[in-house]
């Protein structure tokens, strides 16, 4: 099974943030239940990338997060 990286546009669009927010997750992390939390991601060409499965996770532990679809690349002709 092939692991989706999703680039910093792609990470914020899927957790509705932007990306100076994604970068804070990375860099700076963020502080829950006395805890810093950080976004996993790995440098691929000199820019981050984020493990799919590493930012449901990372997003679960901030708690308050909702994942929809994204059904805008289906075909809607069906």
């Amino acid at each position: 099974m092939s692991v989706l990286y999703l680039n910093i546009s792609e990470t914020a669009r899927y957790a509705g943030v932007t990306n100076t927010t994604v970068y804070h997750w990375i860099e700076l992390g963020v502080t829950r239940s006395k805890k810093r939390l950080f976004l996993t991601a790995v440098t691929i060409g000199g820019q981050y990338r984020i493990e799919e499965p590493g930012l449901n996770r990372f997003l679960d532990s901030l708690g308050g997060y909702e994942y929809v679809e994204d059904k805008s690349t289906e075909d809607e002709s069906a």
